[in-house]
């Protein structure tokens, strides 16, 4: 027998209202971490796939703009704070990135930002049903070693 989770009538308006905004932020991260990937490779404009950059960005606003017109009910505060900071942090990310390409000194690494925007999602997913990410850092690759017995 599976126990389900039972909401009452507004946090389950709320967790159907909150899908949209946490999918534009798990969209986000995921074009963000793609950026990373190419600046990794070579800090230049030239390299970078504007596309993916506008489609980040255009999440992260996308994302802000829905969570600002959230509101939480009790039951779902924690998940709130959680997608806040997510927000927040995807933010920051994409601004760091941004600096790095113009060259800027004030520039920062936009990696830590943007994991810690990834453990906010991953926080969220865990405090209302509905909510999934796939976890694939005990995944099993190609690149490892086959053990013959």
């Amino acid at each position: 027998m599976r126990v389900v989770e039972v909401l009452d009538d507004a946090t389950s308006a709320y967790t159907i209202s909150a899908q949209v905004c946490f999918e534009n932020f798990h969209g986000a991260a995921n074009r963000l971490a793609g950026l990373l990937v190419l600046l990794a490779i070579a800090r230049s404009r030239h390299v970078l796939d504007a596309e993916v950059h506008a489609a980040a960005a255009g999440l992260i606003k996308a994302g802000n703009e829905e969570f600002r017109a959230l509101r939480s009910t009790p039951r779902s505060q924690h998940f709130h704070g959680h997608l806040a900071n997510a927000g927040k942090l995807l933010r920051v990310a994409m601004e760091d990135i941004d600096r790095t390409l113009a060259g800027l000194a004030s520039a920062r690494d936009p990696l830590a930002p943007l994991q810690a925007a990834w453990s906010e999602l991953r926080k969220a997913s865990k405090c209302l049903p509905g909510f999934v990410l796939v976890d694939l850092q005990h995944s099993c690759c190609a690149l490892h070693k086959t053990v013959i017995s």
